[in-house]
């Protein structure tokens, strides 16, 4: 999976706090995570997986925020003020 998809937010996330739904993030991998526990955001490519997990002081994505654009930024600034 190497380019643009949309996210499925799950509600009461930290890290997507003001980001539209629909906003694209930037995807490069070559492995999905299907199953976690936390709170999940999923995107679909060809199947759903694991896009973002945020989980008590444990935050992780699958897109790189960093290649994101705006979107990504902001989901920076909306992890930097969880810490």
């Amino acid at each position: 999976h190497m380019g643009w998809n949309t996210v499925d937010v799950a509600a009461g996330s930290a890290l997507f706090a003001g980001i539209p739904a629909g906003t694209r993030f930037y995807f490069v991998h070559s492995y999905a995570a299907h199953e976690t526990t936390g709170l999940v955001t999923r995107a679909e490519h060809g199947e759903p997986f694991v896009a973002a997990v945020e989980s008590g002081l444990v935050s992780a994505t699958q897109f790189h925020p960093e290649k994101s654009g705006d979107a990504g930024a902001r989901l920076l600034e909306n992890w930097l003020a969880t810490l």
